[in-house]
């Protein structure tokens, strides 16, 4: 059985984060910027809002200027109103849809890169089939979709 070295320092090591290896300041010499740029914009936000507080103008409560302002018109509903379900349906196929196109990113991107580890240009075949099958499955949802009239708003009767 081999033996195993009993200590060696951690910042000894290839690869070792430079916190450790530099003698603890490679990492603080890096990050500094960062720390200086957080530092200003929390002290910009910060002094905006106050010097804001005190120069403005401290006025009268009043019904008018506290009511909420829709486009010059007046208020013809409350905020809590029920919407009907054909809004959250295609809401929800939204995401999906969208989420799924998100999924076919990778695939593009990979494409026209065959990677010898991963079999080569063989591969590109299976790659093409997922996603051909991935489409199919996409187009098939899309059908279902429309076939079901989702997404017809007025039904002509």
């Amino acid at each position: 059985m081999p033996a195993i070295p009993a200590a060696i320092p951690f910042g000894a090591l290839p690869g070792a984060p430079p916190l450790l290896a530099a003698g603890g300041a490679g990492a603080i010499d890096d990050y500094l910027p960062v720390l200086i740029m957080l530092g200003f914009g929390v002290v910009f936000a910060v002094g905006s809002l106050t010097i804001s507080w005190l120069l403005g103008e401290k006025g009268r409560k009043l019904r008018a200027k506290d009511t909420p302002y829709e486009c010059g018109m007046p208020i013809q509903s409350h905020a809590h109103e029920r919407f009907g379900v054909k809004f959250y349906l295609v809401a929800v196929l939204f995401i999906l849809f969208d989420v799924e196109i998100v999924f076919m990113y990778p695939w593009a991107v990979s494409w026209g890169h065959p990677d010898p580890n991963r079999g080569g240009a063989p591969a590109m075949g299976l790659l093409l089939a997922e996603v051909a099958v991935f489409v199919a499955i996409l187009v098939a949802g899309w059908w279902y979709v429309v076939k079901k009239g989702v997404l017809e708003w007025h039904k002509e009767d």
